[in-house]
């Protein structure tokens, strides 16, 4: 081979090598998730007095607090919650994986008044957890949740499309900012490649509003404030003028 080929059939692999890398990073988005002032208002639309409303506030919570599929929620048997333990079995996941979320308290806390509530309904073991109210406890289908969401959302004035895939992706990005590693949110969310939980590491655009202009408190500067509320009138005047008086 001539040193003139020779170079050319470098450049050709080049050229490959650089189109094949800008194929596979062009179109890649960062994926939507809910600010917290978002996730509040779209729980304040659930009511709760009712079984269908408790059922569809518990279903939004796991998808918010366990970061389940929504195929995975769906499937969910009573026995795939350990309410002592707290966690949430997932059994064959995607890929056929198999996987044990642990629960935050808020979350189980819905999680036994649903299983409660379900039980009185007289639903059973062999049925879903989040199964039909009026048809007997057949399964829910997809489509009425994303359609649930949907309505929730909007009736919450949330412009952006909520879907339980949404609410995972907050799952994850609420999770990497409380400071859980890439790998330990890689096994939470059934991942079989850590490079696709690597999408959720980007700057969170609220965050650093509130940083730049100044609204970002530190956890210390809470706790004292959550301290002062508590002393009597009189003490927190006498500590105000002697912090006044230097």
């Amino acid at each position: 081979m001539t040193r003139t080929s020779l170079i050319g059939t470098i450049r050709k692999v080049h050229t490959r090598r650089c189109s094949n890398m800008a194929r596979g990073t062009r179109g890649r988005r960062l994926p939507v998730t809910l600010r917290d002032d978002e996730v509040e208002a779209l729980l304040a639309r659930i009511p709760t007095k009712s079984a269908t409303g408790l059922r569809n506030r518990t279903m939004v919570q796991v998808f918010l607090g366990a970061g389940l599929r929504l195929a995975e929620a769906l499937a969910l048997l009573p026995s795939d919650v350990d309410l002592d333990r707290g966690l949430v079995r997932v059994n064959r996941g995607k890929g056929a994986k198999d996987r044990v979320v642990p629960v935050d308290g808020e979350t189980l806390g819905w999680l036994r008044s649903w299983l409660e509530r379900r039980a009185a309904l007289g639903f059973n073991g062999r049925q879903p957890v989040f199964c039909g109210v009026r048809n007997a406890g057949r399964p829910l289908r997809a489509c009425q949740v994303q359609r649930m969401l949907a309505s929730t959302a909007k009736a919450a004035g949330i412009e952006r499309q909520v879907s339980p895939h949404v609410l995972r992706h907050t799952y994850a990005s609420r999770m990497l900012r409380r400071g859980y590693t890439l790998a330990e949110v890689r096994d939470l969310l059934g991942h079989a490649n850590i490079a696709t939980t690597s999408i959720y590491v980007h700057a969170d655009p609220e965050d650093l509003r509130r940083r730049i202009q100044g609204e970002e408190r530190t956890q210390a500067q809470e706790v004292a404030e959550a301290l002062l509320a508590k002393l009597p009138e009189d003490v927190r005047q006498a500590l105000a003028a002697a912090i006044r008086a230097g």
